[in-house]
């Protein structure tokens, strides 16, 4: 199969996961605003599980695709098979969370480590495919911006355990992490999308023979425009 076949069918998981992710982001707050309060039944909530598991596993899908360009090193491929992997349990716990076959404790620390893990991934895909002149700017600064919204707010989320629960310092300090990494991973849809769009229009520089002349210039020349400028200074 050509990288530009592949990528096409890539694109495609890229669009689901967006719609998956949204759908699964709408249930989640459903179950907040609509169960919470009376202390279930907790059906919102089985139906995000379900759909958090199939996005995870889409997720480890295009977090091995995405990555191949960019894994020079030994310690970048072993990242990358750790947030695949991690996103794979995370899926398989939050399945086994809508079954009832565990506590919500586990398959919740699972997805907050898996997140976390996507979150770094984020930040070193986009970066390091801009630089190898396989991501537009927009696309790379897009992926950045949800990769430290979600690290920032979770690790305010996770500073928030330090108070006494229920606390005025504890429940501000969770409810800024909260809305900082819930805000981003409701935005994370639209990077989906983009990389959809992106993965229609040209293939990753280096996943094939399908690369074209002009990706395999680009790095050269972004490269040459920074020492030039360096230079210059």
């Amino acid at each position: 199969m050509s990288t530009k076949e592949t990528n096409a069918r890539m694109s495609w998981v890229a669009f689901a996961t967006a719609v998956v992710t949204l759908t699964a982001g709408a249930f989640f707050i459903a179950m907040f605003v609509v169960e919470v309060p009376f202390t279930g039944p907790y059906n919102y909530g089985r139906v995000n599980d379900a759909l958090s598991a199939l996005g995870n596993v889409m997720v480890a899908v295009l977090v091995w695709h995405v990555s191949r360009p960019a894994e020079g090193s030994l310690g970048s491929r072993v990242f990358v098979r750790l947030v695949a992997a991690a996103s794979v349990v995370a899926a398989v716990s939050s399945v086994m969370l809508a079954l009832g076959l565990l506590a919500f404790e586990a398959p919740t620390v699972i997805a907050i480590i898996a997140l976390l893990l996507q979150a770094v991934w984020m930040l070193w895909a986009n970066t390091s495919l801009y630089q190898l002149g396989i991501f537009s700017r927009l696309l790379s600064r897009c992926g950045e911006l949800v990769g430290a919204g979600l690290l920032i707010g979770l690790l305010i989320v996770g500073v928030s355990a330090l108070f006494p629960w229920l606390t005025v310092p504890q429940v501000l300090t969770l409810g800024l992490g909260v809305f900082i990494a819930g805000g981003v991973w409701l935005a994370w849809p639209l990077w989906f999308v983009m990389l959809g769009v992106h993965l229609r229009k040209r293939p990753l520089a280096g996943a094939g023979a399908g690369a074209g002349a002009g990706d395999a210039d680009a790095p050269a020349t972004r490269r040459r425009g920074r020492r030039s400028a360096s230079n210059a200074g």
